[in-house]
């Protein structure tokens, strides 16, 4: 989510708004939302909703939670793409970007493969540590 935060500007200039949406509960959105300096809301899900209308839930992972996901809608509402992504190969920001800027010419955006750093492990821990893991899912019980 940090990445979209770096290009926020070639956002607002295609006239795009974003906004996220996350399992965890208000807290835990809010300071994620903090730790990455995020300008745009981070909607909570906590029942799991939306995730699932929206085909982007994974059961499998930390009591339930979003895989990542991109939804660009027009402002009709009308979605105009989808991505789900895997965790290791995502769609980086600026294709998203070069998406917006092009609307009537989708093609297939490039793919980023991410490799985790180290550091991203221990912040993971840490924040488990200091905010607690996700509950699990007991609306699916």
């Amino acid at each position: 989510m940090a990445e979209y935060r770096e290009h926020e500007k070639a956002f607002e200039a295609a006239g795009a708004k974003l906004a996220a949406i996350s399992v965890d509960s208000p807290e835990k959105s809010q300071a994620v939302r903090d730790e990455l300096r995020l300008k745009f809301p981070v909607l909570c899900d906590t029942h799991r909703r939306v995730v699932r209308e929206w085909g982007v839930y994974n059961a499998r992972e930390k009591g339930g939670i979003a895989k990542p996901a991109i939804f660009v809608l027009n402002p009709a509402r009308v979605v105009r793409f989808v991505s789900v992504d895997e965790i290791a190969s995502r769609i980086p920001a600026s294709e998203i970007v070069r998406i917006l800027f092009n609307p009537d010419r989708i093609v297939e955006p490039h793919r980023r493969r991410v490799v985790p750093h180290p550091g991203n492990f221990w912040r993971a821990v840490s924040n488990a540590i200091h905010f607690g893991a996700r509950e699990p899912d007991s609306s699916t019980k």
